[in-house]
């Protein structure tokens, strides 16, 4: 978001991977070393019986797949390969694109039209993954449930859950026919970023205004608790399993770890310029923070809530800082975060910079990075590749 009140340094700012099978909920998976040199002992949030089920793909390169960037500024999504990096398209989509979601067959990437200060955004577009060469099929019209923003594939895939801000609801369409399913309020103030658990059935808001999180049962269509978390908090991420969520705070400058059976606060991480976004990977093996204003990625584990690295991207060769930057924000600005769920890698938009970088999760170092268009911000994974 861009558009909220908030201290001057933020104002200009404001406006799932590993083992392709985690072990079941409460057996704890072997990870590298934590800062205190041991393996993570505590128990890993996975799902029974919820494996991974993309592809191994046993005759593509380690990091092959496809990520889907929305470029704010240009109106666009950038359709990158993540093999070398390099543009597979630039798609005009509307004006605003904040987020993204690819669906589970990894075919169709779904972008959040949020409008600008002028005009509310109430639509997606639909991007085809699979076409001679990527580009909008057709666009989901939301009516009344303006400022979409956070969205994300639930229920299987057949369902898509978004985020109207303007009107405090979290919509459920359906992905086939386009038409709203059922409108579900939030309850509360600035309801921007959302958190599904993996199987798709129970997600988070996270409500800048008012500070809190609020909860839903996707089967049940149905509003549940909403419940303090941290002051101005915009990023969230969940657990695979949901028995956590991470939610970072744009003025506090921390990120509070609430258990969500009773919403008690189990830790409060410190450190943070302007924690962002944040996203756990799908095995629950890490949590990664993107903060702008410090021009730094964190990576924590876990299980142990222990810090791994803190990627300064200023001494990332081939990453530099924009000319003349926003106040408060004088580097590359990392931002968006989306998790290849096979290889070990997260993929970081650097909306300052109007790049993507790779990040392997096993070296904790930036490892390539590719050029995306204006202002990038939302982004999103799928397994398929490139047609040639």
């Amino acid at each position: 978001m861009r558009f909220i009140a908030a201290p001057a340094a933020l104002l200009a700012l404001a406006a799932a991977c590993g083992p392709s099978n985690p072990p079941p909920e409460g057996q704890p998976a072997p990870g590298p070393p934590t800062q205190r040199g041991t393996r993570g002992q505590v128990p890993l949030d996975t799902l029974r019986r919820n494996t991974v089920i993309e592809n191994a793909r046993p005759d593509a390169p380690a990091r092959a797949g496809m990520l889907v960037v929305a470029n704010q500024q240009a109106g666009s999504a950038t359709v990158v390969n993540t093999t070398d990096m390099q543009t597979v398209a630039t798609i005009p989509v509307g004006t605003g694109p904040h987020e993204v979601a690819v669906s589970p067959d990894g075919r169709w990437a779904v972008v959040s039209i949020y409008g600008d200060r002028a005009a509310p955004g109430h639509s997606l577009a639909v991007i085809d993954l699979v076409a001679p060469v990527p580009a909008v099929s057709r666009y989901i019209e939301l009516g009344q449930y303006t400022r979409p923003h956070g969205v994300a594939f639930v229920l299987g895939g057949g369902k898509l859950a978004v985020t109207s801000e303007a009107t405090q609801r979290l919509v459920l369409v359906d992905f086939a026919t386009g038409r709203v399913d059922t409108a579900m309020a939030t309850n509360a103030r600035g309801s921007h970023m959302v958190a599904v658990r993996r199987d798709g059935r129970r997600a988070w808001t996270a409500n800048i205004q008012d500070g809190s999180v609020t909860e839903f049962d996707l089967d049940e269509r149905r509003t549940g608790r909403t419940y303090p978390a941290a002051s101005m908090d915009e990023g969230i991420a969940a657990t695979p399993g949901g028995s956590q969520v991470w939610v970072g705070s744009n003025d506090a400058h921390v990120v509070t770890v609430l258990e969500t059976a009773s919403t008690n606060k189990l830790a409060t991480l410190e450190g943070f310029g302007f924690p962002y976004r944040i996203g756990i990977s799908r095995s629950g093996r890490v949590a990664v923070i993107n903060d702008p204003v410090s021009n730094r990625i964190w990576v924590y584990e876990v299980a142990t809530r222990g810090r791994l690295a803190e990627v300064d991207l200023s001494k990332v060769q081939g990453i530099k800082a924009p000319a003349g930057g926003q106040p408060g924000q004088e580097g590359a600005g990392p931002e968006g975060v989306t998790f290849d769920p096979i290889a070990d890698f997260a993929y970081v938009t650097l909306h300052g910079t109007n790049q993507v970088v790779a990040l392997d999760l096993t070296l904790l170092q930036v490892v390539g990075f590719g050029p995306v268009g204006a202002g990038p911000d939302g982004i999103a994974f799928s397994p398929l590749t490139p047609r040639r």
